[in-house]
């Protein structure tokens, strides 16, 4: 990268953490020193446009204040105290006081009304709301004392059942505000305080649309072409800023952005350093990585139930927080879900869980019955072992089919879904020893791996993991294998010109064992000597 950067070039890459403007500022002073030049003068602007932050009031109404909990941006928080009945409560009183514009002052009062519309138990609950002789809004409500549901789950160490079972409760909540007219629009983990006692308390009802028609002509007006909310919680129409397009399936997708971190630690849509532009098409267009591919027990039943949250058309998710609820406690247990068509089989192996104790006793009853017909006809062992080879090749068969859908897969670009194929079908064979199958399957998987738009480290280690293995494979009959034993050599190749590993000796031997090859004339047997294995650091 050239030293004559312009301030628009440096000051971008600085803003976007490009790789290459960080890895150009460690070794340019006079760039350094210029974007420090220009942190330094943004911290000042920063300071300096920054209001500081109000002195704390003895009094807000009729209630005594005790200590600041917080702030965001339609209010400040207090920890205040009511004298008649004597309690604790919070106090919000809405950002700028007497001096407020009146948009902040319309959704201020707002977050009032609906509060005073919902009384559930997960829902903190509104006392009283007006104004000081200040000209201040302010509205009194429980004290929540808890931690953002995020860290609950990290700090509590809380197992993915009860993961489920605590968002259960969320979307019960959420369901009930709907059912209200009341669409919350900024569902995120910092506003799902969970108590000591395990207990959800959804909070922050500021950007909340209240769906009664006199309500929504009164509130909701100004909101159009904005982009209100928190983004990487956003439904796709709540990102393109047409509120005529947002209703209670906008709520959600945000609980299928929040069940989809709870279960897997990511969020589905990685916008922090995207521009506003690149950020909305992302989570409008791009599709979420599957939990299954992070985290394979989430494969199945709650993969399907997460992505179908997640659906990018509304139509296409559940319809309500009610029906995702409902196919999350389906899944806890360990009933058919909805979001699937359930064949016969599917059915069965889901009544069979959920009746284990007379599926043993039948069990047992079908074995007794077995053993005995199998006493009574005496069968000998090789009736047995065909049985047992049956057995195997209808496996065999199954794997087959999934080797090959995995291809068909691959092929058409959508390598998430062809990769489990490919892996289960891998097993397979090697569990039956069908090396004349493992090795063309282990080559496809290894180039799947590569082939991605952006590999990761794991994905290479695991490619030549599997190229070795095929390697291997392919030696012991290089008549029959010649085509593939060349790919294999060359996808070690990519592998270890990449300079990652720090092995040039392997680099070194693999070429030379290709030129090896090719000198060699086709039919002919090539070297037969293993690569060398990168040393495991």
């Amino acid at each position: 990268m050239h030293c004559n950067l312009s301030e628009e070039e440096l000051w971008s890459g600085i803003d976007r953490n490009a790789p290459e403007v960080v890895e150009h500022l460690a070794t340019c002073g006079l760039c350094r020193t210029r974007a420090a030049e220009f942190r330094a003068g943004m911290d000042s602007v920063v300071a300096i446009s920054t209001p500081p932050a109000p002195p704390m009031p003895a009094k807000v109404g009729p209630y005594v204040i005790l200590r600041r909990l917080g702030q965001g941006g339609m209010g400040i928080v207090y920890e205040g105290e009511q004298q008649a009945p004597k309690r604790l409560v919070a106090v919000k009183v809405v950002s700028g006081g007497q001096h407020a514009d009146e948009y902040r002052v319309r959704l201020f009062q707002r977050e009032a009304q609906t509060l005073a519309r919902l009384k559930h138990p997960a829902i903190a609950a509104v006392y009283e709301a007006g104004r000081t002789e200040e000209g201040q809004d302010y509205f009194a409500m429980e004290l929540v004392r808890g931690v953002p549901l995020g860290e609950y789950v990290r700090e509590e160490q809380v197992s993915r059942t009860q993961r489920l079972e605590l968002f259960c409760r969320v979307c019960d909540a959420i369901n009930y505000a709907h059912m209200r007219g009341v669409i919350h629009r900024d569902l995120k983990p910092n506003n799902v305080l969970v108590d000591s006692e395990g207990n959800p308390k959804i909070l922050d009802f500021g950007l909340a649309r209240i769906t009664d028609p006199d309500a929504a002509l009164a509130t909701g007006a100004h909101d159009v072409c904005r982009i209100i909310g928190t983004l990487p919680y956003m439904s796709p129409e709540e990102a393109r800023g047409d509120p005529d397009e947002i209703d209670v399936r906008s709520d959600v997708y945000s609980l299928g952005v929040i069940l989809y971190e709870l279960t897997t630690g990511q969020l589905p849509c990685v916008v922090k350093r995207a521009a506003l532009h690149e950020a909305v098409k992302v989570i409008c267009e791009e599709t979420p990585k599957r939990p299954g591919t992070i985290d394979r027990t989430l494969r199945g039943d709650l993969e399907t139930i997460i992505m179908k949250s997640l659906e990018k058309e509304p139509d296409r998710r559940y319809q309500n927080a009610a029906m995702l609820a409902e196919d999350v406690v389906r899944y806890l247990t360990d009933q058919p879900i909805l979001a699937r068509r359930a064949s016969s089989i599917y059915r069965l192996r889901k009544w069979a869980v959920r009746h284990k104790v007379y599926v043993t006793i039948a069990a047992a009853a079908i074995i007794m019955v077995s053993a005995s017909r199998v006493w009574m006809e005496q069968l000998d062992v090789t009736r047995r072992a065909e049985i047992e080879r049956t057995n195997e090749l209808l496996e065999l068969r199954e794997a087959i089919i999934e080797c090959d859908l995995a291809k068909a897969l691959h092929e058409s670009g959508k390598y998430d879904q062809a990769e489990p194929n490919y892996r289960n079908a891998l097993a397979t064979f090697q569990r039956l020893q069908q090396d004349e199958r493992y090795g063309p399957a282990a080559l496809a998987l290894a180039n799947l791996l590569i082939g991605r738009a952006e590999p990761s480290d794991k994905d290479y280690e695991d490619a030549e993991e599997l190229f070795s293995e095929a390697l291997t494979i392919f030696e012991g009959k290089p008549l029959t294998w010649r085509k593939e034993l060349f790919e294999a050599l060359e996808g070690l190749k990519k592998l270890y010109a990449r300079g990652a590993w720090d092995e040039p000796e392997l680099l070194e031997d693999v070429e030379a064992r290709i030129k090896m090859f090719e000198a060699t004339p086709t039919g002919a047997d090539p070297p037969g000597r293993s690569p060398l294995r990168r040393t495991q650091k």
